[in-house]
């Protein structure tokens, strides 16, 4: 085999097992830690050839030391060391365990319905029971049941901690929807609205049209974390939850904030690949579009946009007309509230 001369890179030791070729290029992959591709590594390795390559890493992936990949959005071949542990984990088991924890592995944190497990890994489906059994006294998998179908076992890796579509995240408690917390909640932050929405020296006051200071949902989140309201850690998508519950029970209106245009939320509805959830550029952009401001009234006949003009609560409304001596033209509060 040629390429005996590839360079060494530092990383976490391997086994003496290893022949010094395996040893080498388990060292330069661990070096990239999302994986690599051929010819990154030949880039690497100096004289090694595809050939050397490929017999060295199926060696490494018959050992348990590598996991052949797709690499981005290309899906071109590529390969990824194992953690020392994980590789002293899988090492050791049964070519059963180890099809079963493959796809347990490979569903991540959003886990693996069991019935999908039998039918996916190809074994008797009393042989899969008894493996996954198995794996679970060793503490290798681990099963939850998910919020919305509590008659579901699913699984996923046993460091790993299920994801928010398992648990419903911050608002269940032990499966169930928490409610009173939910309800506390929202009439703090309907509160710190309120706060941050009228001037506060005058509670019948209004902030000019041109007022850009109400808070958005990034603001919101931080008062949350620094406020020691709760110490259950919210993300900013729980509290655009909660923000999205006030405003369609009326609560709180939305304002697109200065700089911004309202198509700049449209368009994190579309399907291009640039605005999908999860898209970090995205997720700042929906906490920032949108500033919210509390309905003066809310829970009485007063709730309408009207009560927040100057219109709404003027004395001399009724004698207010075009031409006449109080009109639109000349009113001082409309021209102040319009002008900021």
């Amino acid at each position: 085999m040629s390429g005996r001369k590839g360079k060494k890179v530092a990383g976490p030791s391997a086994p003496a097992s290893l022949t010094a070729e395996e040893q080498t290029l388990l060292a330069t992959l661990r070096s990239h830690s999302k994986g690599a591709d051929i010819d990154t590594l030949k880039s690497e390795l100096g004289d090694w050839d595809d050939n050397s390559i490929l017999t060295c890493m199926n060696s490494l992936s018959q050992k348990q030391y590598v996991d052949f990949i797709s690499l981005g959005k290309s899906g071109k071949l590529a390969f990824k060391a194992r953690s020392a542990e994980e590789a002293t984990k899988t090492g050791g088991m049964k070519d059963e365990e180890r099809i079963i924890y493959r796809l347990v592995k490979e569903a991540k944190n959003n886990g693996i319905w069991l019935k999908q497990l039998r039918d996916r890994s190809g074994l008797h489906s009393q042989l899969a029971n008894t493996v996954i059994k198995n794996l679970e006294k060793k503490n290798v998998i681990k099963w939850v049941k998910p919020v919305k179908n509590p008659y579901k076992k699913v699984y996923l890796l046993f460091e790993l901690e299920p994801s928010t579509e398992l648990t419903g995240g911050a608002w269940y408690t032990d499966n169930e929807m928490d409610m009173d917390f939910i309800e506390q909640l929202s009439a703090q932050v309907y509160k710190y609205i309120t706060m941050k929405s009228f001037p506060p020296k005058n509670k019948d006051a209004i902030y000019s049209a041109s007022y850009s200071s109400y808070p958005t949902a990034s603001a919101i989140h931080k008062f949350i974390g620094k406020s020691g309201l709760t110490t259950v850690p919210l993300s900013l998508e729980d509290v655009q939850s909660l923000l999205d519950r006030l405003y369609y029970d009326g609560k709180v209106t939305r304002i697109v904030k200065s700089g911004y245009a309202e198509s700049d939320y449209d368009r994190m509805d579309t399907d291009d690949e640039d605005y999908r959830d999860g898209d970090e550029e995205v997720r700042d952009l929906d906490s920032d579009v949108w500033m919210y401001k509390a309905v003066r009234g809310w829970a009485t006949e007063e709730r309408n946009g009207w009560t927040d003009m100057p219109c709404g609560r003027c004395p001399v409304f009724e004698f207010c007309s075009e031409g006449g001596p109080v009109n639109p033209s000349n009113c001082k509060y409309f021209k102040e509230w319009l002008q900021g």
